[in-house]
């Protein structure tokens, strides 16, 4: 359940939440490594006479825990997926109340036997408040069924994976899947792209973020992949078209926050603990580049439009990007 604090209340929380203020704001500053300690929450009451906001916490991340049979699974430089887990194991105690995989759950070709082995191991205890997306590794499964069968009813269905949901007042997150080729496609047409258009043509909610697996931008390694970008432009633009103010996604193995593109920021979350890439060229409006290091992106939605985003590095419990915005990409579709 979203946390309700008055205006003044929750704007403290909101900022003490990033911890960094401004300093995260800096690109400069966080790729050059400055840190901050994880945060304390807020335990001030409200005062009756102050209108309320409400507040909800959602930890994301993907690319996430090793094959099994991995020759490398036990060795640190490859596999970190347990300091993911740890990390995501304190924010939620201390009160995030929904986690978003984006994709690549479970390496290589993500049967329900390796699900069993190492991801339910260590991120099963968050299944209750789990909204996950596939990535192509789930894909590498026919009809990605230890995917689908280990998440059950909370993955949709191989033939209808696409779902959205609202964590507080004001939000509505649509969970969709880049894999077009087995999912009968991604664009406008396709099954998937009319319900995203309709889904969100009709939100009552002012604010939107879209969740799949693909990065359309990155200073990864898919920078330029044509593969890549056949797959997520399509669902870029109709996400664009429908408002949607936050993009997060996965697949290249690093943690990236770009400044506004189309009215929308991207940030690629692919840090949870599988192998990292190195950073390729700078793409163009990247702001904040970090492939060397584990973590989950903390973001801290606010029922009076704005949300807050805080990158945490998994080792030590640090925050080494945070900031705030508020949403303002409009729907253009007719």
């Amino acid at each position: 359940m979203a946390r309700v604090l008055s205006v003044a209340v929750g704007t403290a929380l909101l900022l003490s939440a990033c911890s960094l203020g401004a300093q995260g704001a800096d690109p400069e500053r966080a790729e050059s490594g400055a840190t901050s300690p994880l945060p304390e929450q807020s335990t001030a009451s409200p005062k009756a006479t102050e209108p309320t906001v409400e507040v909800v916490e959602i930890v994301t991340v993907g690319d996430i825990a090793c094959d099994p049979t991995s020759p490398v699974f036990d060795d640190p430089q490859f596999c970190r997926h347990e300091e993911v887990a740890r990390l995501t194991k304190r924010l939620v105690n201390q009160g995030a109340e929904w986690f978003l995989p984006l994709g690549d759950v479970q390496y290589e070709d993500a049967t329900l036997a390796k699900f069993n082995a190492v991801y339910d191991r260590w991120f099963g205890q968050f299944r209750a408040i789990t909204e996950p997306v596939t990535g192509n590794h789930e894909w590498y499964t026919e009809d990605a069924a230890g995917y689908f069968d280990y998440f059950g009813k909370q993955a949709g269905t191989a033939e209808k994976p696409w779902r959205s949901f609202s964590p507080v007042k004001g939000w509505r997150i649509f969970l969709l899947d880049s894999n077009c080729e087995f999912v009968g496609g991604c664009g406008p047409d396709s099954a998937q792209g009319r319900w995203l258009t309709k889904e969100l043509k009709k939100s009552k909610e002012q604010c939107a973020v879209a969740a799949w697996h693909h990065p359309l931008h990155t200073s990864g390694g898919y920078n330029g992949d044509e593969a890549t970008i056949e797959r997520a432009r399509p669902l870029w633009d109709l996400a664009d078209a429908g408002g949607v103010d936050v993009v997060l996604n996965g697949h290249d193995h690093i943690y990236e926050r770009f400044a506004p593109i189309d009215d929308m920021t991207q940030f690629t979350v692919g840090s949870g603990g599988k192998e990292l890439y190195e950073i390729g060229p700078k793409a163009d409006r990247s702001q904040v580049r970090i492939g060397d290091r584990v973590g989950v992106l903390r973001l801290t939605l606010a029922s009076d439009g704005t949300y807050d985003y805080a990158f945490i590095d998994a080792s030590n419990d640090k925050v080494v990007d945070a900031g705030s915005r508020t949403c303002t990409n409009g729907p253009t579709m007719p």
